[in-house]
């Protein structure tokens, strides 16, 4: 049974940036050493999805004013399209409403066509259009209004 928590070994830190690293490579540079960084910003709040003691995705939020912002949220290929991705979608929207946030926010790649398709099935709108936001692509903005 896949269960949703929050990370708190640097072992799991390591096994989320190798998630990162093989979903985000190809357009996101963050070395390791800032992605560990990134976990310890004060207004960052990580989850992971489990299925055993295996981390196989999470979920990274920025705190910004209203707005709770998804960094990322990925899974290992094997679990992608089991109801994992909108478990952490809907663990975002939970943590939101409990910090009375009016919204949470993304920016997906227009490339993405299967991520915006799922943000979308999650009442996600787009607001805004991003140029070049991805060294070629432009991004999505899209928002959650709770």
């Amino acid at each position: 049974m896949v269960r949703i928590e929050r990370p708190n070994t640097i072992c799991e830190f390591e096994e989320m940036y190798n998630i990162h690293a093989s979903e985000f490579l190809a357009f996101d540079q963050m070395t390791k050493e800032s992605f560990l960084d990134e976990l310890q910003q004060n207004n960052r709040i990580y989850f992971v999805a489990k299925d055993n003691d295996k981390i196989i995705g999470y979920l990274g939020l920025y705190e910004y004013d209203d707005d709770l912002s998804i960094i990322g949220i990925a899974l290992i290929k094997e679990y992608q399209n089991r109801g994992i991705g909108t478990r952490l979608l809907k663990k975002a929207k939970e943590v939101a409403r409990k910090m009375s946030k009016k919204s949470i926010s993304l920016e997906v790649d227009v490339l993405n066509t299967s991520a915006i398709s799922f943000y979308n099935k999650n009442n996600f709108v787009v607001t805004n259009i991003r140029k070049k936001y991805y060294k070629d692509n432009d991004a999505l903005v899209m928002f959650c209004y709770l």
